[in-house]
Parts: C-alpha cells; sequence; structure tokens
C-alpha cells in the first residue's frame, strides 16, 4: 500500500471515529503518518547513501591508482634528465643533492593529507632514496621473508619495465589495509621509481563526509516530520472544536494535498532509481517539495551526475587501454568472460616483421628526446597503418615491429592483408623521410618481412602479467627472413608467396641459407599489388658507374653487432644506393659490412657508411669482387659519392 492510501484511508477513519472522540483520533493519525514518513525518508536515504559509498570507493579508486602510476612516471621521467650520461653513481653525493632527492622523494596527497609517496631503488634491490633516511642503503632483500608480497612485487620490478599491484599490511589499530604501488625503471640508468600509497586514504574520507551528511540529513528530515506533526495536531484540536464539519472538510482536503507533497516526489526517487538500475545515467528528477526531499532529489540528480562521470572514466580507461594493445584486442578482453586465462590456440596468421636500417648508427650523436622525436614520427605512421589493416601489433622493440594477421579474429584473406599492408609501409616511407629532409634529419631505410604459417596465438604470461601474443616457429622464420630484406624491399617467406602469388608483381628471388632450416630457402621480393589496394613501389635505379679513380675504404665485417675482422679495399663502381669492390680476404654473401672511407692522407673519416653483401665473386687468387647494398649512410657521405661521380 501506498503511503498516499494510507494517509487518506486514515483520515476516513477520523472522520467514521469523530463521533467517538476527535482527540483520540487525531493523535492517532498524525502518529500514524509520522512513523510512516521517517521510516520511508530513513530507507531512503540509507540506499542511496549505500550506493554512493561503492560508487565512492570504486571512482576514487580508479582515480588513486592513475595518480599513483602517473606519479612513478614523472619521477621516472625527471630522474633519467638528472641523471642521464653518468656511468658511474655515488650513492651519498646523490643523497646530498636537493634537487635529486627533492625529485626522487615527493609526497602523494589527497585533500585529507598525505597518503603516500614515492622512493628509489636501484637494480640490486638497494634503497638508494627514501622519506625515512634510516631505509636508505637497506637491501631489499633482507626483508623478503618479512614482507613477501612486498618482495614478490619489488622482484618483478627488476625483471618488467612497468609494475603495479596491491600490499595488504595492518595499521596502528590493527586493522587490515591496503596499499597499492607502481613501479617505472629510470631510462638510461639502474635506478627505479616506486609510488606508494594506502589506497583506501583516497575513498575513505568521502566515505565518512557521505555517512556523517546522511545522519544530519536524517536527523534534520525527522525533526521536520515531528515538528510538522506537533503542528499539524495543535491546529486539527482548535479547529474541532470550533467546527466539527468544516475541520472534515479541511482536514480531508489537507491531508491529500500533504499525502502527494510527500509521496508525489518520492515516487518519482523510485522512478528515478528503477531507470538508474536499467542504465539510465542521465536521468533527473524534479527539485520540488519539502527542504528535505528537495535535498533527497538533489542528491539523487547529484549521484546520476557522478555516474556519467564514471562511466566516461571508465571509456577513458578503455581508449587509453587501447593505445598499448589494438582495439581487437581491448574489445576481447572486455567483452569475453574468459578472454584473460592464460593460454593458447594453434591457428594460422601471417606475421609481419620490420626493421629500419641503420638506426642505431644514424641516431648515435643524437640527444636522446631528438631520438625518441625521430623515431615516433616513423612509427607513428606506422602504426597507423598496422592499425588500419586491423593488424594485431605484438611488439614495438626500438625500431623493429612485430605484428601479425588472422587473430583474434579469424581473418580468411590474411596473407593478402600482410602484404597489402608491408606494402604500404614501405610506400609510406617517402613521406616520413620527406618530413626528415624537411628538418634536416637523416633518411631512413626500412626491411620487411611477411610470413604465413601455423603459431600459437593467445594470453602468453603469468596470473600477474599477461600479453596476448604469437609463438612459433613460422614467427622465428619470419625474423630470420627480415634480415636478408634490404632498404626499401618486402620480402616474402614461401608460404606467404605461394598464397598471394597471382596478385603481386614480383621482384628478385634469392636462395639463402637460413640458420635451422636444413637446404636452402628461396625468399621472393615483391614490388607490388593490384586491385583493390593498388600499390606498387616506386622503381630502384641502381645503375653502378665505374669509376675513374678507385675509393679506398676499410671494409669491416660485423656479425651480432660486433666487428669480426677489418681489411683494405676499393670501390670500383658507385651508385647512390649500392657499390661494387674488390678486396683480398673472406666475404660471404648475405653478410653485414661497414665502411670506412678515407681521407687523401689515408686517415678514416668520421662518418659511417653500412651494407649488406649481396653478391660476392673471386677475382683471382684470394681477391674477391663484391656487390654491397647500401642499409645505412651518414647525410656528409653523398656529396663525396657524387664527387666521386663527376656530379659536383
Amino acid at each position: 500500500m501506498g503511503i498516499r492510501t494510507q494517509i487518506l484511508l486514515s483520515y476516513l477513519v477520523l472522520i467514521l471515529l469523530l463521533s467517538l472522540g476527535m482527540w483520540f483520533v487525531d493523535d492517532w493519525i498524525m502518529d500514524k503518518m509520522t512513523a510512516s514518513n521517517l521510516i520511508f525518508a530513513e530507507e531512503g536515504v540509507e540506499a542511496i547513501t549505500a550506493a554512493n559509498n561503492r560508487l565512492a570507493a570504486e571512482i576514487l579508486t580508479t582515480y588513486g591508482k592513475y595518480i599513483v602510476e602517473d606519479k612513478a612516471a614523472d619521477a621516472a621521467t625527471e630522474l633519467s634528465y638528472l641523471l642521464k650520461g653518468k656511468k658511474t653513481y655515488n650513492y651519498e653525493e646523490l643523497r646530498r643533492n636537493k634537487l635529486l632527492r627533492q625529485v626522487a622523494v615527493q609526497e602523494i596527497r589527497t585533500p585529507e593529507g598525505i597518503a603516500g609517496y614515492t622512493i628509489v631503488y636501484d637494480k640490486n634491490a638497494i634503497n638508494v632514496f627514501h622519506p625515512d633516511k634510516k631505509v636508505e642503503g637497506v637491501n631489499y632483500m633482507l626483508w623478503r621473508d618479512q614482507y613477501p608480497e612486498m618482495w614478490q612485487l619489488l622482484n618483478r620490478s627488476l625483471k618488467e619495465e612497468k609494475v603495479a599491484g596491491y600490499l595488504t599490511f595492518f595499521d596502528q589499530q590493527n586493522r587490515q589495509r591496503q596499499r597499492y604501488a607502481a613501479v617505472r625503471r629510470v631510462p638510461g640508468t639502474p635506478f627505479l621509481v616506486a609510488a606508494v600509497v594506502n589506497i583506501d586514504e583516497f575513498f575513505l574520507p568521502t566515505q565518512e563526509k557521505i555517512r556523517k551528511a546522511s545522519g544530519e540529513f536524517v536527523t534534520k528530515a525527522k525533526q521536520a516530520i515531528v515538528n510538522h506533526h506537533g503542528k499539524m495536531d495543535r491546529m486539527a484540536k482548535i479547529a474541532g472544536l470550533a467546527a466539527g464539519s468544516l475541520f472534515i472538510l479541511l482536514a480531508s482536503l489537507f491531508g491529500v494535498y500533504f499525502a502527494a507533497s510527500i509521496s508525489r516526489p518520492l515516487r518519482r526517487l523510485q522512478k528515478g532509481v528503477k531507470e538508474v538500475g536499467e542504465g539510465n545515467f542521465a536521468v533527473a528528477v524534479p527539485e520540488k517539495g519539502v527542504r528535505e526531499v528537495v535535498h533527497l532529489a538533489r542528491s539523487f540528480n547529484q549521484l546520476g551526475q557522478q555516474l556519467l562521470d564514471y562511466i566516461a572514466k571508465r571509456d577513458f580507461i578503455r581508449d587509453t587501454f587501447g593505445r598499448y594493445v589494438t582495439q581487437e584486442v581491448v574489445n576481447k578482453l572486455l567483452e569475453s568472460d574468459g578472454a584473460l586465462e592464460l593460454g593458447g590456440e594453434t591457428r594460422e596468421v601471417s606475421v609481419l616483421i620490420s626493421d629500419l636500417r641503420g638506426f642505431t648508427a644514424l641516431t648515435a650523436d643524437m640527444e636522446p628526446a631528438e631520438v625518441v622525436a625521430f623515431l615516433n614520427r616513423y612509427l607513428g605512421k606506422m602504426i597507423e597503418i598496422l592499425t588500419d589493416a586491423h593488424a594485431v601489433i605484438d611488439e614495438i622493440i626500438g625500431d623493429g615491429i612485430l605484428a601479425f594477421f588472422g587473430a583474434p579474429e579469424p581473418m580468411e584473406d590474411h596473407p593478402v592483408r600482410a602484404v597489402a599492408c608491408a606494402l604500404a609501409m614501405q610506400s609510406a616511407m617517402e613521406e616520413v623521410n620527406a618530413r626528415n629532409r624537411a628538418d634536416g634529419l637523416p633518411q631512413l631505410e626500412m626491411g620487411i618481412a611477411v610470413n604465413t604459417g601455423e603459431a600459437v596465438v593467445g594470453n602468453i604470461g603469468s596470473e600477474r602479467r599477461t600479453k596476448y601474443s604469437v609463438v612459433g616457429a613460422h614467427v622465428n622464420f619470419a625474423s630470420r627472413i627480415e634480415s636478408y630484406a634490404v632498404g626499401g624491399q618486402v620480402i616474402l617467406g614461401p608460404s606467404t608467396f605461394q598464397r598471394v602469388k597471382d596478385l603481386i608483381d614480383m621482384g628478385e628471388t634469392m636462395e639463402v641459407k637460413l640458420k635451422g632450416v636444413p637446404g636452402k630457402t628461396t625468399l621472393y621480393e615483391v614490388t607490388g599489388m593490384g586491385a583493390p589496394y593498388n600499390i606498387h613501389l616506386p622503381e630502384r635505379y641502381e645503375t653502378l658507374t665505374p669509376l675513374a679513380e678507385k675509393i679506398p675504404v676499410h671494409l669491416q665485417r660485423i656479425s651480432e653487432k660486433i666487428v669480426i675482422s677489418e681489411a683494405a679495399a676499393w670501390i670500383t663502381q658507385l651508385c647512390e644506393t649500392s657499390a661494387t669492390l674488390t678486396f683480398e680476404g673472406e666475404l660471404w654473401e648475405w653478410e653485414d659490412v661497414r665502411l670506412l672511407l678515407l681521407d687523401a692522407q689515408g686517415r678514416e673519416i668520421p662518418e659511417r657508411l653500412y651494407g649488406k653483401v649481396t653478391a660476392v665473386k673471386p677475382e683471382g687468387e684470394n681477391r674477391v669482387e663484391a656487390h654491397i647494398r647500401f642499409t645505412s649512410v651518414a647525410p656528409e657521405i653523398y656529396p663525396i659519392f657524387r664527387r666521386a661521380l663527376g656530379l659536383g
């Protein structure tokens, strides 16, 4: 039975029992109405208070974690800037540096006060900076048995790039609470920054305010209802003595009005709560009625806005997560109950691996900030193309990219998509290099390999750290054939070639010996693809011009980025992308080499030239002629080549 019906029935009883005693009936009705109003108001406030507390905990915990992770990242960036370039570190001198201590040890605050702090330790788990200076210099390994959760988190941080998690502890009142910690490496140093907070400091004060406000509201509402009861009781008695019949009429009318003023706003609130339960967080109720009901309606409307803010922050987190993994993987994780379970499935995929040629040498003299901006320009364009092609970007390691097609959602034409994407990436390098030239930066060259085959795709890692990735022999095969792609080339493995051979424009083929693969393997260069992609790489003009005067160089053979031998050589034929040289010694096809040009006095000039041997031909006893495809050329070398070719 609704409150309005109950009040009206009470007034009818008053009329029927008026002859038996107006005083008794008046007291009974008013007491009954007051008790009902008090119960209804108290239950409504308790329900809204509980909802507010839950939302406060969820929203402010998410906010607190974001603040902690952001604080750790900011401190790591600032420390990297202050400590860059150092080869050794004197911890005592570092601790005496006020600026370093100010950056390393920062307070993490909430509106109520200090909730946590940042600390710094090194890769050997030795504390370098701590708010409690007594702890500085202590090796955390000493505490791994006493604080196992702390040690597990710290041990992970020594191996992983980014780490975050919870730690359980007991406060001075012996209450179990949780700390949240986020750890970030300090780039270019052996140090790590940890930001640690008592996570409930973000929401307990707010919940206490909500409880206090709710208690005050209930008290005021009760007092208002009681006061109103007393006033109505006196008015009814005086009116009854003056004119009983008139009182009955007026009391009935007033009962209808009073019941409506209380029940109508509460019914609106009830309807609004139902709509919120159905997902309509934008619902609002009129703020009308008695003051307490108005306050209740206002609190309800504020709750709706808080829910909308929560949804917006949730979507923000979802979009931010999408920057670290592809949208397909984000959707799979959010929409599937079992998406986070460890394990995988065997799936045929096409793997794409790209890598810049000579990037380390090109950026050796750049500042770190310049290297990052230079690299991000290239990666930004490549990631845009991969995302548009619905590739899953598995890994970005420096200037290298590993992506795959055909998972998590099935993709029947994944070999075609992968090859088209590789051609689009290679075509986009002209745009990237045009912007580099405009900024006075060196030109980049990229090699790409695509291979198709069965691999294991799924969640790989542990319960604490999981990655959606691809592993298997065909991934390793793609990595090996990528090393044979020179700048500007797209190389296909045999299985990919068989799937797309009727759709592509062929370049050269090559027979190579791959590590771990018996016999020789045929690799295929692709230079274009027809409709609907219509992508064609520009033709490379590599006509070698015989030189009137040979250019003396020192030839260094490189294996696994280590110089294994050096010999004198002479460039006899040259173009801007390759050269022919002769020398005495041993050299193999597809080896990486570095050429050091000499000045007029026979001294090595500092600029470097890197290349890959594409052909070797004996020329008499112990003398070899080799064709070198350039993979990285310092900008200062091009004028030397143009003068040698008689071009000015």
